[in-house]
């Protein structure tokens, strides 16, 4: 008899056990986070590819509690839609650049990318997590009902060319793809005309001769939209963005999650931003001695004409600055730190 009530009691808790095994299982599927984040970036781009990197270290870093399922530009909304497509819960998140939604708002412009400001990433990077920049961009969001996790830098831009563009002078007539914003005030300010457009747009429209030059990402981002094939000329160092990307979600979706998913979530984007600048640092090295064989030349300005850039930048920056008081508070903080770095 002792025999059999010792079995009962032992399978009794084997039984509680599996229960709450069970119980425990069910718990931890309903927790499972399942996102839909959209890029700006085609599918083949590396900043793409980073973007599913990220992804896929975000499902091992929480142990399959959040899954992001990344797509290209376009592949569900278009890239000036993604904002609402996240506020109406379309998307879940999206990787883009701030400047498209400069209309809103227009420190988005200047916040991750004040042209001529910083002569590298790491300045740039130190002005966003340790100057304030973190802070400026979610108080801008939080009109919008978004929440940047965290900025994503990849390096300094280069300007391909389709026209040799040796000098200041010569910018003046030509006919420039740029985003909207500040960049675009800098590139009227040289005497150009900016139209905006996105990447999957530019070969076509340089091929056929709608623009003279590109604004879009470091040599090998370039290389990688193939306009060396229509651009002979690339000018290197580019003055004009060294621009960084956000990682956004709903503000909503945001405060719903545990804290320490937020916390893995932003030290992820953070490792997600030094990878992407390490790789493109990398490609570039790699693609230079290729567009030398295909016969682009690289062709850097005058160093007067840098300094004479430089000094009409400033003066796009304080134009720029009336434009909000938020836009004002990012400017002036970001010339006080370029001045504690003895960059004026």
């Amino acid at each position: 008899m002792k025999d059999k009530k010792f079995v009962r009691i032992i399978l009794s808790v084997l039984f509680f056990l599996l229960m709450m095994g069970t119980i425990g299982t069910e718990i931890y599927a309903a927790e499972k986070i399942k996102w839909a984040a959209q890029s700006i970036f085609p599918a083949g781009d590396s900043l793409y590819k980073e973007f599913v990197s990220f992804a896929e270290r975000v499902k091992v870093a929480t142990n399959d509690r959040i899954e992001i399922t990344t797509h290209p530009v376009g592949a569900i909304v278009g890239y000036r839609e993604m904002v609402d497509a996240v506020k109406t819960n379309i998307l879940q998140a999206y990787y883009s650049s701030p400047t498209f939604q400069s209309g809103k708002e227009p420190a988005f412009s200047v916040i991750n990318n004040l042209p001529n400001c910083y002569d590298n990433v790491m300045q740039a990077d130190s002005w966003f997590y340790h100057k304030g920049g973190l802070k400026i961009s979610r108080e801008a969001h939080s009109k919008l009902g978004t929440y940047p996790v965290g900025t994503v830098f990849y390096g300094r831009e280069h300007l391909p060319s389709k026209v040799p563009l040796r000098t200041l002078a010569d910018f003046k007539g030509k006919k420039i793809r740029v985003p909207e914003g500040v960049e675009a005030m800098l590139f009227t300010a040289l005497g150009t005309g900016t139209v905006s457009m996105p990447g999957s747009e530019l070969y076509t429209a340089l091929e056929k001769g709608v623009i003279d030059a590109a604004d879009w990402g470091t040599r090998s981002m370039n290389f990688q939209l193939g306009l060396h094939e229509v651009c002979k000329y690339s000018i290197e160092p580019g003055f004009h963005s060294m621009g960084a990307l956000e990682f956004v979600v709903s503000k909503k979706t945001w405060d719903s999650l545990p804290k320490d998913l937020q916390q893995i979530l932003e030290s992820m984007v953070r490792e997600w931003s030094w990878n992407a600048v390490s790789r493109i640092l990398k490609e570039d090295a790699e693609v230079g001695p290729k567009l030398k064989q295909m016969g682009v030349e690289i062709i850097s300005l005058p160093a007067e004409d840098y300094v004479k850039i430089r000094k009409i930048s400033q003066g796009v920056w304080l134009e720029w600055a009336k434009k909000s008081p938020l836009c004002k508070q990012v400017i002036d903080s970001h010339i006080a730190f370029a001045k504690e770095l003895g960059l004026f």
